[in-house]
Protein backbone atom coordinates (compact mmCIF):
# COMPACT_ATOMS: atom_id res chain seq x y z
CA UNK A 1 0.00 0.00 0.00
CA UNK A 2 1.49 3.57 -0.91
CA UNK A 3 1.92 5.48 2.41
CA UNK A 4 3.07 8.85 3.32
CA UNK A 5 4.00 10.99 6.48
CA UNK A 6 0.76 12.57 6.77
CA UNK A 7 -2.50 10.83 7.46
CA UNK A 8 -4.57 12.53 4.93
CA UNK A 9 -3.54 14.56 1.72
CA UNK A 10 -4.16 17.81 0.98
CA UNK A 11 -6.55 18.81 -1.79
CA UNK A 12 -4.68 18.69 -5.28
CA UNK A 13 -6.07 19.87 -8.81
CA UNK A 14 -5.25 20.86 -12.23
CA UNK A 15 -7.75 23.05 -13.07
CA UNK A 16 -5.28 25.92 -12.82
CA UNK A 17 -3.42 24.72 -15.95
CA UNK A 18 0.44 24.67 -15.72
CA UNK A 19 2.46 26.12 -13.00
CA UNK A 20 4.72 28.97 -14.69
CA UNK A 21 6.77 29.12 -10.98
CA UNK A 22 6.81 25.20 -10.31
CA UNK A 23 9.54 22.68 -11.92
CA UNK A 24 10.79 19.05 -11.33
CA UNK A 25 14.15 19.35 -11.51
CA UNK A 26 15.10 15.92 -10.83
CA UNK A 27 13.49 12.18 -10.02
CA UNK A 28 15.24 9.49 -8.36
CA UNK A 29 13.90 5.61 -8.02
CA UNK A 30 15.55 3.17 -6.37
CA UNK A 31 15.30 0.43 -6.85
CA UNK A 32 15.19 0.70 -10.82
CA UNK A 33 15.60 -2.77 -11.38
CA UNK A 34 14.14 -5.58 -9.09
CA UNK A 35 14.67 -8.75 -9.72
CA UNK A 36 10.93 -10.21 -8.30
CA UNK A 37 7.41 -9.12 -7.77
CA UNK A 38 6.39 -7.97 -5.35
CA UNK A 39 8.88 -5.29 -5.31
CA UNK A 40 8.74 -2.08 -3.05
CA UNK A 41 10.20 1.18 -5.19
CA UNK A 42 11.18 4.27 -3.56
CA UNK A 43 10.80 7.89 -4.93
CA UNK A 44 12.09 11.19 -4.47
CA UNK A 45 11.38 14.01 -6.52
CA UNK A 46 13.31 17.42 -6.11
CA UNK A 47 10.80 20.01 -6.98
CA UNK A 48 11.89 24.28 -7.82
CA UNK A 49 8.81 26.37 -6.28
CA UNK A 50 6.15 26.24 -4.11
CA UNK A 51 4.77 22.54 -4.08
CA UNK A 52 2.48 21.25 -1.88
CA UNK A 53 2.38 17.72 -3.30
CA UNK A 54 3.42 15.36 -5.39
CA UNK A 55 2.04 12.41 -6.98
CA UNK A 56 4.33 9.50 -8.27
CA UNK A 57 1.95 6.91 -10.61
CA UNK A 58 3.62 3.87 -12.20
CA UNK A 59 1.58 2.41 -15.41
CA UNK A 60 2.43 -0.55 -17.56
CA UNK A 61 2.91 0.85 -21.06
CA UNK A 62 1.37 -1.91 -22.73
CA UNK A 63 -2.36 -1.54 -21.41
CA UNK A 64 -1.78 2.18 -20.46
CA UNK A 65 -3.37 0.60 -16.70
CA UNK A 66 -2.06 2.29 -13.15
CA UNK A 67 -0.17 -0.51 -11.42
CA UNK A 68 0.84 1.87 -8.29
CA UNK A 69 0.16 5.13 -7.02
CA UNK A 70 1.30 6.84 -4.29
CA UNK A 71 2.32 10.91 -2.73
CA UNK A 72 4.86 12.61 -1.08
CA UNK A 73 3.52 15.51 0.88
CA UNK A 74 5.06 15.51 3.75
CA UNK A 75 6.48 19.17 5.65
CA UNK A 76 10.13 18.59 3.69
CA UNK A 77 8.49 18.10 0.35
CA UNK A 78 6.81 21.48 1.04
CA UNK A 79 9.46 23.72 2.35
CA UNK A 80 12.70 22.20 0.80
CA UNK A 81 11.24 20.43 -2.22
CA UNK A 82 12.30 17.00 -1.63
CA UNK A 83 9.24 15.20 -1.92
CA UNK A 84 9.92 11.37 -1.32
CA UNK A 85 7.77 7.93 -0.86
CA UNK A 86 6.93 4.62 -1.99
CA UNK A 87 4.52 2.03 -2.91
CA UNK A 88 4.54 -1.83 -3.64
CA UNK A 89 4.41 -2.84 -7.02
CA UNK A 90 2.91 -6.47 -7.18
CA UNK A 91 3.63 -7.55 -10.60
CA UNK A 92 6.39 -8.08 -12.67
CA UNK A 93 7.39 -5.74 -16.22
CA UNK A 94 8.86 -2.63 -17.33
CA UNK A 95 6.56 0.40 -16.54
CA UNK A 96 6.85 4.22 -16.66
CA UNK A 97 6.50 6.83 -14.08
CA UNK A 98 4.43 9.66 -14.29
CA UNK A 99 5.48 12.23 -11.75
CA UNK A 100 2.97 15.66 -11.11
CA UNK A 101 3.80 18.13 -8.84
CA UNK A 102 0.78 20.29 -7.44
CA UNK A 103 1.35 23.91 -6.84
CA UNK A 104 -1.16 26.99 -5.48
CA UNK A 105 -3.93 27.81 -7.33
CA UNK A 106 -5.06 24.33 -8.99
CA UNK A 107 -1.99 24.34 -11.28
CA UNK A 108 0.76 21.24 -11.68
CA UNK A 109 3.51 20.31 -13.76
CA UNK A 110 4.21 16.99 -15.21
CA UNK A 111 6.84 14.38 -16.52
CA UNK A 112 7.39 10.89 -17.61
CA UNK A 113 9.83 8.56 -17.34
CA UNK A 114 9.99 5.92 -19.73
CA UNK A 115 10.58 2.55 -18.53
CA UNK A 116 11.79 3.46 -15.14
CA UNK A 117 11.37 0.75 -13.59
CA UNK A 118 11.67 -3.21 -14.18
CA UNK A 119 10.49 -6.12 -12.35
CA UNK A 120 11.26 -9.35 -12.69
CA UNK A 121 8.79 -12.24 -12.24
CA UNK A 122 8.05 -13.60 -8.94
CA UNK A 123 9.26 -16.78 -7.25
CA UNK A 124 8.36 -20.03 -9.21
CA UNK A 125 9.20 -23.49 -7.26
CA UNK A 126 12.12 -24.86 -9.36
CA UNK A 127 13.66 -28.66 -8.32
CA UNK A 128 16.78 -29.65 -9.27
CA UNK A 129 15.89 -30.83 -12.76
CA UNK A 130 14.16 -27.54 -13.99
CA UNK A 131 16.65 -25.04 -12.80
CA UNK A 132 17.25 -22.13 -15.81
CA UNK A 133 20.38 -19.70 -15.05
CA UNK A 134 20.02 -16.81 -17.47
CA UNK A 135 23.12 -14.75 -18.25
CA UNK A 136 24.32 -13.33 -21.43
CA UNK A 137 27.34 -11.54 -23.28
CA UNK A 138 27.28 -8.16 -25.26
CA UNK A 139 29.70 -6.92 -27.94
CA UNK A 140 29.84 -2.89 -28.58
CA UNK A 141 30.37 -1.23 -31.90
CA UNK A 142 29.38 2.13 -32.10
CA UNK A 143 26.42 2.86 -30.19
CA UNK A 144 25.08 -0.58 -31.76
CA UNK A 145 25.46 -3.44 -29.22
CA UNK A 146 24.73 -7.02 -30.23
CA UNK A 147 23.57 -9.59 -27.77
CA UNK A 148 23.53 -13.21 -27.41
CA UNK A 149 22.24 -15.07 -25.35
CA UNK A 150 24.05 -17.48 -23.40
CA UNK A 151 21.58 -19.34 -20.45
CA UNK A 152 22.38 -22.31 -19.22
CA UNK A 153 20.60 -25.41 -17.28
CA UNK A 154 16.79 -26.02 -18.35
CA UNK A 155 16.56 -24.34 -22.38
CA UNK A 156 14.49 -21.37 -22.58
CA UNK A 157 11.41 -21.08 -24.85
CA UNK A 158 10.96 -17.68 -24.69
CA UNK A 159 13.49 -13.99 -23.91
CA UNK A 160 12.57 -11.10 -23.06
CA UNK A 161 14.75 -8.40 -23.24
CA UNK A 162 14.74 -4.85 -21.77
CA UNK A 163 17.97 -2.21 -23.05
CA UNK A 164 17.42 0.15 -20.35
CA UNK A 165 16.28 2.87 -22.62
CA UNK A 166 12.71 1.80 -23.13
CA UNK A 167 13.06 -0.51 -25.80
CA UNK A 168 12.72 -4.45 -25.57
CA UNK A 169 12.76 -7.26 -27.69
CA UNK A 170 12.09 -10.96 -27.69
CA UNK A 171 14.50 -11.91 -29.74
CA UNK A 172 17.02 -14.48 -28.64
CA UNK A 173 19.79 -12.80 -29.86
CA UNK A 174 18.97 -9.17 -30.66
CA UNK A 175 20.99 -6.33 -31.74
CA UNK A 176 20.11 -2.90 -30.71
CA UNK A 177 21.06 0.51 -31.37
CA UNK A 178 21.08 3.42 -28.91
CA UNK A 179 20.33 6.88 -30.19
CA UNK A 180 23.32 8.13 -27.43
CA UNK A 181 26.08 7.45 -25.75
CA UNK A 182 25.90 6.32 -21.64
CA UNK A 183 25.60 3.45 -19.27
CA UNK A 184 22.30 1.34 -19.53
CA UNK A 185 21.33 -1.42 -17.55
CA UNK A 186 20.28 -3.99 -19.91
CA UNK A 187 17.83 -6.95 -18.38
CA UNK A 188 17.55 -10.53 -19.80
CA UNK A 189 14.42 -12.27 -18.64
CA UNK A 190 14.43 -16.40 -19.42
CA UNK A 191 11.45 -18.79 -19.98
CA UNK A 192 11.50 -22.07 -19.89
CA UNK A 193 8.10 -24.59 -20.49
CA UNK A 194 7.93 -25.45 -17.00
CA UNK A 195 7.07 -22.49 -16.05
CA UNK A 196 10.55 -21.32 -14.34
CA UNK A 197 11.85 -17.98 -15.43
CA UNK A 198 14.68 -15.68 -13.96
CA UNK A 199 15.71 -12.12 -14.58
CA UNK A 200 19.79 -11.26 -15.09
CA UNK A 201 21.22 -7.35 -15.33
CA UNK A 202 23.95 -6.04 -17.00
CA UNK A 203 25.61 -2.47 -17.23
CA UNK A 204 26.23 -2.20 -21.15
CA UNK A 205 28.82 1.04 -21.95
CA UNK A 206 27.71 2.63 -25.13
CA UNK A 207 30.67 5.66 -26.35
Amino acid sequence: MPFSAMASAPSASCKGGTCSNLKITKVNISPAVSKTAPAKIGFTGYISGPVKLVQYTVIDPKTGKVVGSTSSYCSKCRTKGICSCSCIIKQAGTFDVKITAYGSGNCCVSMVKKAAITIGPAKAPVNDHGKIVPSFKSVVSGKKVTFKDTTSGVKPTRWDWNFGDGYRSTAQNPTHTYKKAGTYTVCLTAYSNNNNYKLVCNKVVVK
